[in-house]
């Protein structure tokens, strides 16, 4: 398996997993908050905002710029949520923004050359790709499920 593959693969199982726990639950649970002062309806779009904002990144990076455009800073993370969250819709509607929000992300991922993932041995770091799909998909997915699962199993 190429390091895409492998990268791709463990971010697919991880909306798998997260996207399963949630599928059956009932329109009112989405706007109970438990994850501070969140509710899921917060959370999902918080993850799907990432994700849209990293797909321009995977567009970007595709055609030899660089992933965050001229004039963005992501480094206040606080303020890009509080705009996520404050975009979120309701219930199963936010489930499809958060689906559809991970089919571009995914899609652009997939889009990316093989080259551009897997680590980098003059550098000794991961490549973008993998670096886009760790922070914003598979360690997103590390934060937020076991909150995610918590809270199921306290309801």
């Amino acid at each position: 398996m190429s390091a895409k593959q492998d990268v791709i693969g463990k971010l697919e199982s991880e909306y798998s997993a997260m996207r399963g726990a949630i599928e059956a639950l009932p329109e009112d649970a989405y706007s109970q908050t438990w994850l501070g002062e969140w509710n899921l309806d917060q959370l999902l779009a918080h993850m799907a905002g990432w994700w849209l904002e990293m797909s321009g990144a995977f567009d970007r990076v595709a055609r030899g710029e660089r992933p965050v455009p001229e004039g963005v800073d992501y480094s206040d993370a606080d303020k890009w949520n509080e705009g996520f969250a404050a975009a979120a819709k309701h219930g199963k509607a936010a489930l499809q923004v958060w689906d559809d929000a991970f089919a571009k992300y995914a899609g652009a991922a997939n889009s990316l050359g093989e080259d551009l993932y897997g680590l980098d041995p003059e550098r000794g770091r991961p490549r973008i790709g993998d670096r886009l799909l760790d922070a914003s998909g598979i360690a997103h997915f590390g934060e937020h499920r076991p909150q995610l699962e918590a809270w199921l199993a306290g309801r």
